[in-house]
């Protein structure tokens, strides 16, 4: 999720001709959906597609060189995490194209720093970031099972599946009302952002202006990177969400720590987000045109919310994807337990090399098996250093 101060315009993505409707491919990581984007008709670059940004984002520094635009301004960001405000470069001087759609003069900021990181926590080399604009021009159908988008021109012909929720479109995001158990406050209507560029599946900031209650249990946790750095905060469980006739039970929530300014800056009340580790239980369509979000349960609706249960956090090293790194070990964690350290670089698991693993898969191994056993090789200051790390659910 990210704030610009910068006014949206009213440019759209357009086909050619007689064209309805297009299916593309997309790579799902860690729940994010990354596509193809062409930029002024170079590429396809990786971006990710996400329904909390407005302006289209440029988070790799060498377009800034790379880039021929006139006008521009330099504009400063302000992020989630509320820190320091980020420089960045503001221009409509590019072309965007996704398939077969084309935009002209696209709102787009160029970072002047690359402060996500997203290749690093992605494993993948990510070039920005891309959401109002294409969400706004069509009805977007995302299948998180088969990865693949269909996206359609308003008013065609297609009969959408599911069960419509009203949606409101606010300063360019979307955003929906659920029902919720809250603690110390029993069942409650919340407001929340549909950002399907957040990996989890709930973070709750605030209720009354003041810190969303926390559950009776809770562990720290890093909650992701923001544009200006980590988001500290908790995580915990919330028993019941509703979401039109959906009802979820034991759902993980992130709890960032409370920073009143957030709601003044977005310029919306509201109480948290719905991520995409919700969303990935349906076929979703997203018709911004008439403020609807359309859910059908898909074989992932019985999947339950787990959290990391190693207490690591890896990333990789640009330019060299099959490099993985500790980067953070909560406190108390079987890492922590197991020895091992932060920028320990993992080469061996189970006795396999670690190149034969993804980033999303060495994620995915991560969060499963309560009470498993992992046998992990790390090589640190030019030694190496084996441990067993048992998994734990710790929430």
């Amino acid at each position: 999720m990210i704030h610009f101060s910068s006014s949206v315009y009213a440019q759209k993505f357009e086909f050619k001709g007689n064209r309805q409707k297009q299916v593309i491919d997309f790579v799902r990581v860690k729940n994010l959906i990354i596509i193809p984007v062409y930029i002024n008709e170079k590429g396809p670059y990786n971006f990710l597609l996400d329904t909390g940004v407005s302006q289209m984002v440029i988070t790799d520094t060498t377009f800034l060189n790379t880039l021929k635009y006139k006008k521009f301004q330099n504009i400063k960001v302000q992020g989630y995490s509320l820190g320091e405000e980020v420089q960045a470069v503001l221009t409509r001087d590019i072309d965007a194209r996704v398939g077969k759609a084309t935009i002209k003069y696209i709102p787009t900021a160029i970072f002047k720093e690359d402060i996500f990181d997203l290749s690093s926590y992605l494993g993948v080399k990510i070039y920005g970031i891309l959401g109002y604009y294409f969400f706004n021009s069509f009805v977007v159908k995302i299948n998180y099972s088969s990865s693949k988008i269909t996206f359609y021109k308003p008013g065609s012909k297609t009969k959408i599946r599911g069960s419509r929720i009203p949606i409101q479109i606010h300063n360019s995001k979307p955003y929906l009302s659920a029902e919720m158990n809250i603690p110390t406050l029993g069942n409650s209507t919340v407001e929340l952002l549909i950002d399907n560029g957040s990996s989890h599946p709930l973070m709750l900031e605030s209720l009354n202006e003041l810190p969303f209650p926390l559950p009776a249990v809770t562990i720290p946790a890093n909650l992701g990177v923001g544009i200006n750095g980590p988001i500290q905060g908790s995580m915990g469980r919330i028993s019941t969400m509703k979401i039109g006739d959906y009802m979820f039970e034991n759902v993980l929530s992130g709890f960032p720590n409370f920073n009143s300014e957030r709601g003044t800056i977005e310029g919306k009340t509201r109480n948290g987000s719905v991520g995409a580790d919700v969303l990935r239980h349906f076929l979703v369509t997203f018709d911004y045109v008439n403020n609807a979000l359309y859910l059908k349960k898909t074989n992932n609706y019985k999947d339950k919310f787990d959290h990391d249960m190693s207490g690591l956090e890896i990333y990789v090293k640009q330019a060299s994807y099959d490099h993985f790194f500790i980067g953070r070990i909560e406190p108390g964690s079987p890492a922590e337990t197991a020895g091992l350290q932060i920028n320990d670089e993992i080469i061996a698991l189970n006795f396999k090399d670690i190149r034969l693993y993804t980033l999303d898969g060495l994620t995915e191994l991560l969060r499963q098996d309560d009470g498993n056993q992992l046998l992990i090789e790390v090589m640190r200051k030019q030694e190496k250093f084996v441990t067993v790390l048992r998994l734990k659910r710790r929430i």
